[in-house]
C-alpha cells in the first residue's frame, strides 16, 4: 500500500497552515483555492512550495458571487459576467486555457480539472461535465506544455449516487474513459448532519469505489475529509487532506454560495481532538474527564494541546493550539499506518477496538458524551471495514 501523503487544505486562517508545515514539518503541501485566506499571495510563495502543492479552482458553485471568486478571471461567474450554462458554453475554452495555464505558470505537482454540483443533480450532468469542464480543459492540457504533470479530475461523490449502482458505474466509466486522467481529485459529500460518518453503507461504498479507482491505475487524493480519512486509507489512497475549521473537512456547497441574509455562521464550539477515541471531543467535558487514570492517554502530547483556551467570544481566530494540536496528531496518524494492507486492517482494527474500550471505561466513570462527542461512530466504521475486509476475500 501507499505512504500516503498529508496535505494542508487551505482555507480560512490559513496561516496556521503554514506555521505548522514552516515550524513544525507536518504536511506535504498544501491544496490552494480561490476562498483560501492567503489566496493574493500564492503567486508570490517559493518554487519549493508551490512544486509539493496543487490547486483547487473550486468550481462548484459557478454562478457563486463570493468575493474572493471575483478575483479569478478564469472562474465561470466572472469570465461570463453572469453564469448560465449557455453563455458559459460559449467561454468555456477559455476559462480552460486561463485556468490551465495558471497551474502550469506556477508550477504546481498536478493540473487540477474542475467540476461542478447541483443541490439537485439534472439528468444530463454528464454530458454538461464533459462539454463545458472536461474536454475544455483535457484540450488545453494537451495544447500546453504540463510538464508531464498529472491530470486530476475533480470528482464530488454524492452519498446518492454511492448507493446507485447505474449512478456510480456511470461516473466510473466517465473518470477512466478518458485516457488523459490519471488521478482524481475526489470530494465525498454527504447529506448527514452528524460529526461523524455513521452510514455504514456509505462507508462501504466510497471504499469500493475509491478501489475500483485504484484499479484503474488513479491516483486518488481524498480531500474534505475528516478523521474519515484513516479507515478510507484502506482503499489505498494516494493522499489525504487536513484542514483547520470543518468547512474545509466535510464539504458542503452551501459555503460556496453568498449569504443573502447578512447572516454569519457562529464560532465553533471549543473541542479538542483525541488520536485514541478517533473524535473530537466538547471542551464542557474536559472537567469531568481530567481526573480519570486514563485522561493523559486521551490526547497526542504534542507540542500543541492545550486545555487552557478561553472561553471568549470568537476564541478560534485568536487560539489556533487545539486545530495545531489535531493537524499535527491527524499527520502523525496517517504516517504510523503500515504498508501492508492486511497489516493496516488489523491496525486500524485494533485501535478502533481500542477506543471502544476507552469510551466504555469513560461511561463507566459516569461521564456521558453528546452524541457529537462519544463514539457511536466505532460500531459503524468497525462494521463497515469489517465488510469490506469480506469483500477484498470474496467472502
Amino acid at each position: 500500500m501507499n505512504k500516503i501523503e498529508v496535505y494542508h487544505q487551505c482555507g480560512h486562517n490559513d496561516v496556521w497552515n503554514f506555521d505548522i508545515f514552516n515550524k513544525d514539518n507536518i504536511g506535504d503541501g498544501f491544496i490552494f483555492a480561490p476562498k483560501m485566506a492567503k489566496y493574493d499571495k500564492i503567486e508570490k510563495l517559493n518554487l519549493d512550495i508551490k512544486s509539493k502543492s496543487f490547486f483547487d479552482p473550486q468550481f462548484y458553485y459557478p454562478r457563486s458571487t463570493v468575493k474572493k471568486f471575483s478575483k479569478i478571471d478564469f472562474f465561470p461567474n466572472v469570465i461570463t459576467g453572469g453564469y448560465s450554462t449557455t453563455n458559459y458554453e460559449e467561454l468555456c475554452y477559455e476559462s480552460a486555457n486561463k485556468c490551465v495555464e495558471f497551474q502550469v505558470s506556477q508550477d504546481y505537482k498536478f493540473i487540477v480539472v474542475p467540476t461542478i454540483v447541483y443541490d439537485e443533480t439534472p439528468q444530463n450532468y454528464i454530458e454538461l461535465l464533459r462539454s463545458l469542464y472536461i474536454e475544455p480543459f483535457l484540450q488545453e492540457c494537451t495544447k500546453q506544455n504540463i510538464k508531464g504533470k498529472k491530470v486530476l479530475l475533480s470528482v464530488v461523490i454524492k452519498d446518492t449516487q454511492l448507493a446507485n449502482e447505474e449512478l456510480k458505474n456511470e461516473l466510473l466509466n466517465l473518470i477512466t474513459g478518458y485516457e488523459e486522467i490519471q488521478g482524481v481529485y475526489l470530494v465525498p459529500s454527504s447529506k448527514s448532519v452528524s460529526k461523524r460518518i455513521k452510514d455504514m453503507d456509505y462507508i462501504f461504498n466510497l471504499l469500493t469505489f475509491i478501489k475500483d479507482l485504484k484499479e484503474n491505475d488513479m491516483y486518488v487524493h481524498l480531500a474534505y475529509i475528516d478523521i474519515e480519512g484513516i479507515i478510507f486509507s484502506l482503499s489505498d489512497i494516494d493522499s489525504v487532506s487536513i484542514g483547520v475549521f470543518e468547512n474545509v473537512r466535510k464539504f458542503n456547497l452551501e459555503d460556496f454560495k453568498e449569504k443573502t441574509d447578512g447572516s454569519h455562521p457562529n464560532g465553533p464550539n471549543r473541542r479538542i481532538y483525541s488520536n485514541k477515541l478517533f473524535q473530537w471531543i466538547d471542551f464542557d467535558y474536559i472537567g469531568a474527564i481530567e481526573g480519570l487514570d486514563i485522561f493523559a492517554e486521551l490526547f497526542e502530547d504534542n507540542k500543541y494541546v492545550s486545555f487552557n483556551v478561553p472561553n471568549e467570544k470568537n476564541w478560534h481566530f485568536k487560539n489556533p493550539e487545539l486545530y495545531k494540536h489535531y493537524m499535527m496528531s491527524m499527520y502523525n496518524q496517517y504516517k504510523a499506518l503500515p504498508f501492508d494492507y492486511e497489516k493496516r486492517y488489523n491496525f486500524i482494527l485494533n485501535n478502533l477496538k481500542e477506543a471502544i474500550k476507552l469510551n466504555e471505561l469513560i461511561e463507566n466513570e459516569g461521564v456521558l458524551f453528546d452524541s457529537n462527542s462519544n463514539g457511536e461512530h466505532l460500531y459503524k466504521w468497525v462494521t463497515a471495514i469489517n465488510k469490506y475486509n469480506k469483500y477484498l476475500k470474496g467472502e
